[in-house]
């Protein structure tokens, strides 16, 4: 059984992936699934799924656990 996570930059979210948001190191993460992504200059934005947090906004090359589908 492979136990390692698999992380991609955040520009390589696509629709559809689901995804673990870590606010900051060390605060509790938790899955979300990409709706859109939107490439700015130096960042990507996510529209997710989730009602509650739908929107969030990572620089592009940050390191990203990708998630099963929950």
């Amino acid at each position: 059984m492979n136990t390692e996570e698999t992380t991609v930059a955040a520009e390589e979210l696509t629709r559809g992936q689901w995804f673990w948001h870590e606010p900051a190191p060390g605060l509790k993460s938790w899955q979300l699934q990409v709706a859109e992504a939107e490439l700015t200059a130096d960042a990507v934005r996510i529209i997710t799924t989730d009602d509650v947090r739908e929107l969030v906004s990572y620089r592009r090359t940050r390191r990203v656990r990708l998630a099963m589908a929950s």
